[in-house]
C-alpha cells in the first residue's frame, strides 16, 4: 500500500514537472552563468579578503573563529589554502590548549586529504581523534568525514571485495549520522536520501528531497547538494531528463557561490555528450577542468581528464567538419566568381557592340533632332506666350471682379450715406426751428457722427474684402513666423495691420494713400509695415510681393 501511495505521488509530481520545467531555458541560463563566472569568482575572493582583513585580533579565541570562517570559505574553492588555514588553526588550537579546537583542526586536515584523494592520510588523522572525548557539536562532522572518505574509497576501489567492504563501512557511518542529526534538518535529509538511494528506494528519496527543497529559497547554498542528490535518485530510476534538470540546478548553484570543486557540471557534460550536444558538453568539461585545476582538487581533475579527451576529440572533429564545409563553400563561391567574371567579359563585348550600334543610330537621329529643335523652341515660346496671356487674362478678370464688387458696394454705401446726410439735415433743421441754438451747436461740435460713419465705413470695407478674399488671413499668416501672426478681432473685422496689407493686396502700396484711407500718420503706417516685414518667413523684402499674389480670385 505504501509503495502504491508513493507511486501516485510521484506520478502527480512528474506531471507537474513536465508542465512546469523547461530544461532548455535552464541550460541557457547555465551557459550565461558559466560565461560570466569571473564575476562570481571575484565576489568569492572579495568575501575571503574581507574576512582576512580583520585577522589577526588580540584575542586568540576570536582569531580561531576567524580562521574557521576563512577555512569554510576556501572549502570547495582551493584545497591548498584549505590545508594552509587548517594548519594555522592547528597551531593556534595547540597554543590555546583546547582539545575541541585540536580535534576540529585535525578533522579539517582529514577533510582536505580526502578531497585530494589521500585517503590513508585522512584516515590516519581521524584515527587520532578520540570519539569518547569528542565535543558533542563535532560528532556529526566526525561521522560525516568517515562516511565521505569510505564512500570515495568504495567508488574508486579496483577490487569488488574492497568496494563491498568500504560500502558497508559507508552505510555504517551513514546510520551513525542519522542518529546524531535531528530529523528534518538539512544534514539529516541529505544522509537519509543518500541511504534510500543506496538501498534502491529512489522514489522515497525523491519525495523526501522534493518536500525539503520546496521550503527553501532559490539562492539557498544547500540547493546545489540537494539537487545533486536528487539527480542521483533519478539516475537510479534511469530518468535522464530529470537527472539532467537537477544537475543543471546543482551546477548553477555551484558556480554562483564561487565553488571550484564540484561534480554536477562534469556529469551533466557526459549526459549532453551522449545526447549529441557537443558544444555544451565541451564547454562544461572545459569549465570543470579549469576549476578543478585552480582548486587543485586532484580527484576531480582525474575524473574530468578521463572523459575530456573523448569529448575534445569529437568537438575537434566537429570543428574540422565545419572547416571543411566552409572550405568547400569557399571553393564553390570562388568557382562561381570565375564564371561570373567570364560572363561579365562576354557582356562587356556585347556592350561594346551595342555602343557602336547606338552611335550609328544617334548619328542618324541627330539630323532629325536638329530639325526638331527649332520647332521645339517655337513651341516653347508659344507656350510661354500663352501662359503670359492666361496670367494677364486672370489678372484682368480679378481686377474687373474687384472693381465690380467694390463699385457695387460703394454705390450702395454712397446711396445710404446720402440718405443719412438728408436725415441729419432734417434733424438740424428741426433743432433750429425749435430755437434750440445751444443744442444745435452741441450737435455740430460732436464728432460722434464722423466716428460712427468711419466705423461703418471700415466694417463695410472689411466685409467686402473678406468676401473677395475669404482665405486672405490664413494665407497672410503663413508668410509670418508663429509669434508674429495677426488674427481678426472678431468675425469679418480686420485689425489695422490686416487692413494695411489688405490695401497692399488691392494694389495700394503708397504709405501716404494708406495713411489717408486709414486716418493714421504716414510714420505710423511705415512703422507697421516695417514691423510686419521683420516677422516674415524667408526674405523680408519679398513679403509684400508675396501678399500681392495670395488668394487669387476665381471667376464665378
Amino acid at each position: 500500500m505504501k509503495k502504491i501511495i508513493i507511486l501516485l505521488i510521484l506520478i502527480i509530481y512528474n506531471i507537474s514537472y513536465v508542465k512546469g520545467q523547461d530544461i532548455e531555458s535552464l541550460l541557457n541560463e547555465l551557459d550565461h552563468t558559466i560565461k560570466n563566472r569571473e564575476s562570481y569568482f571575484n565576489d568569492k575572493v572579495g568575501r575571503i579578503r574581507q574576512i582576512e582583513s580583520i585577522y589577526p585580533l588580540h584575542n586568540d579565541e576570536q582569531n580561531y573563529a576567524i580562521l574557521g570562517k576563512i577555512f569554510d570559505e576556501f572549502r570547495a574553492f582551493n584545497t591548498d589554502s584549505c590545508a594552509y588555514y587548517a594548519q594555522k588553526k592547528m597551531q593556534l588550537a595547540k597554543k590555546i590548549g583546547k582539545r575541541s579546537y585540536i580535534d576540529d583542526s585535525n578533522m579539517n586536515l582529514a577533510e582536505v586529504y580526502g578531497i585530494t584523494g589521500m585517503y590513508k592520510e585522512a584516515l590516519d588523522i581521524l584515527n587520532t581523534v578520540d570519539r569518547s572525548k569528542l565535543a558533542e557539536y563535532l560528532v556529526p562532522y566526525y561521522y560525516y568525514l568517515y562516511r565521505t572518505i569510505y564512500g570515495l574509497m568504495s567508488d574508486y576501489s579496483m577490487l569488488e571485495s574492497d568496494k563491498k567492504k568500504y560500502a558497508e563501512l559507508t552505510d555504517h557511518y551513514r546510520d551513525s549520522l542519522l542518529i546524531v542529526n535531528k530529523k528534518q534538518t538539512y544534514a539529516y535529509v541529505i544522509v537519509k536520501a543518500d541511504g534510500l538511494i543506496y538501498n534502491n528506494k529512489a522514489n522515497e528519496a525523491i519525495l523526501l528531497l522534493s518536500g525539503y527543497m520546496n521550503n527553501l529559497k532559490k539562492n539557498d547554498p544547500s540547493i546545489g547538494t540537494l539537487a545533486y542528490t536528487m539527480s542521483l535518485a533519478y539516475r537510479k530510476n534511469r530518468d535522464n531528463d530529470k537527472r539532467k534538470y537537477y544537475l543543471a540546478i546543482s551546477s548553477l548553484s555551484d558556480i554562483e557561490r564561487g565553488a571550484k570543486e564540484y561534480v554536477s557540471l562534469r556529469e551533466l557534460a557526459q549526459i549532453l555528450y551522449d545526447e549529441g550536444d557537443l558544444d555544451r558538453s565541451y564547454n562544461y568539461l572545459k569549465c570543470s577542468m579549469e576549476d578543478a585545476a585552480f582548486c587543485n582538487a586532484r580527484l576531480r581533475t582525474i575524473e574530468v581528464s578521463k572523459f575530456f579527451p573523448i569529448v575534445e576529440k569529437a568537438y575537434q572533429q566537429k570543428l574540422h567538419k565545419k572547416e571543411m564545409q566552409r572550405t568547400i563553400a569557399l571553393a564553390i563561391v570562388s568557382f562561381l566568381t570565375i564564371l561570373l567574371m567570364f560572363a561579365l567579359f562576354f557582356l562587356y563585348k556585347q556592350y561594346k557592340n551595342l555602343v557602336l550600334a547606338r552611335e550609328q543610330l544617334q548619328n542618324l537621329a541627330k539630323g532629325l533632332q536638329e530639325m526638331n529643335i527649332e520647332q521645339k523652341l517655337l513651341n516653347e515660346k508659344l507656350v510661354e506666350s500663352n501662359k503670359q496671356l492666361r496670367d494677364s487674362n486672370n489678372a484682368l478678370i480679378e481686377s474687373n471682379r474687384i472693381k465690380e464688387e467694390y463699385i457695387g458696394h460703394y454705390m450702395n454705401f454712397c446711396s445710404l450715406h446720402i440718405d443719412k446726410m438728408e436725415n441729419y439735415r432734417h434733424l438740424l433743421c428741426k433743432i433750429a426751428q425749435n430755437e434750440k441754438v445751444e443744442a444745435l451747436f452741441k450737435k455740430l461740435r460732436s464728432n460722434q457722427i464722423i466716428e460712427d460713419e468711419l466705423k461703418e465705413f471700415y466694417e463695410n470695407f472689411d466685409d467686402t474684402f473678406l468676401h473677395l478674399f475669404p482665405n486672405f488671413v490664413d494665407e497672410f499668416n503663413e508668410l509670418l513666423v508663429e509669434d508674429g501672426r495677426e488674427y481678426p478681432k472678431s468675425e469679418n473685422q480686420l485689425t489695422t495691420v490686416l487692413r494695411i496689407f489688405a490695401l497692399i493686396r488691392l494694389g495700394i502700396t503708397d504709405s501716404v494713400k494708406i495713411a489717408e484711407f486709414l486716418r493714421y500718420s504716414v510714420t505710423t503706417i511705415y512703422n507697421y509695415r516695417v514691423k510686419v516685414r521683420n516677422k516674415a518667413i524667408g526674405d523680408r523684402n519679398e513679403l509684400e510681393e508675396k501678399v500681392m499674389n495670395i488668394s487669387r480670385i476665381t471667376k464665378k
